[in-house]
């Protein structure tokens, strides 16, 4: 449902298809079903979205649009539902974003899902009526459920940060935020000099995400966002030289925010 509002937001009237999961996102947008796709990428609570940015790696796509949605997570059952609620569904995300709520309920254990739409339909579906679903109350609408509490977030002001992929590298006017992926040689400094780089060019740096690479003991693979003009020269010439000083370089996108 979140990402439902966060298309809605980029996009004048779209027609949506849902997936059950991230990678079926980067799939249908790599195999042409779908044009854009829309994934969550960091929450301003709960951190990172890991699954999304490892699945950066497995595909083959280019950001070209971003948005910031306030998420306002409810409690919700099925309706008619009696007695206690004893399990509590959703996805990781969205329970880390509701941890007090839930601690101050010793007896709601949390259950990660694949994502809210999938827990909601889930705790529709559910035979028992102990099944509760934390979600936006979007999905009391799309899927019957009532609302057992509202605002139940860590905190009111509460966002996440939507990236839209396109198979094809497209940069739209106004586009200030650039996004790199790329791997390190393993050697002290590797990192700083990047960052010392971007720093004497004036870039201001505002994400910093490191994954482990798979088959590498302790070794990682670094995603930069920096606000900057692509049409500059010497944003373009700093970019260059970026990739020559990295072992792997990948250009994921320019694209305004």
């Amino acid at each position: 449902a979140y990402a439902q509002q966060a298309c809605e937001k980029l996009f004048e009237y779209p027609t949506i298809l849902y997936f059950s999961s991230f990678n079926d996102v980067f799939n249908a947008v790599e195999k042409g079903m779908c044009q854009y796709g829309i994934l969550p990428l960091e929450n301003s609570t709960a951190g990172s979205v890991t699954q999304v940015y490892d699945l950066m790696e497995q595909h083959a796509f280019h950001i070209v649009g971003a948005c910031r949605l306030r998420i306002d997570h409810c409690l919700l059952r099925k309706k008619g539902a009696k007695g206690p609620i004893t399990r509590v569904v959703s996805h990781e995300q969205a329970l880390r974003q509701c941890s007090d709520y839930l601690e101050s309920h010793p007896l709601y254990t949390a259950e990660p899902m694949k994502n809210t739409a999938v827990a909601a339909e889930y705790a529709a579906n559910a035979q028992e009526d102990d099944v509760a679903v934390i979600a936006s109350a979007v999905c009391a609408d799309i899927y019957g459920l009532e609302i057992v509490e509202e605002n139940i977030s860590n905190v009111q002001n509460n966002f996440t940060r939507f990236i839209c992929i396109a198979r094809d590298l497209k940069v739209y006017p106004n586009a200030r935020k650039v996004s790199i992926m790329f791997n390190l040689p393993h050697a002290p400094g590797a990192l700083n000099n990047i960052i010392s780089r971007l720093a004497l060019a004036g870039v201001n740096l505002t994400k910093l995400e490191s994954r482990p690479i798979p088959g590498r003991e302790f070794e990682f693979r670094f995603f930069f966002d920096f606000e900057a003009d692509l049409h500059d020269p010497a944003i373009a010439d700093l970019i260059a030289e970026l990739e020559k000083r990295t072992e792997r370089f990948v250009f994921l996108g320019a694209y305004s925010e």
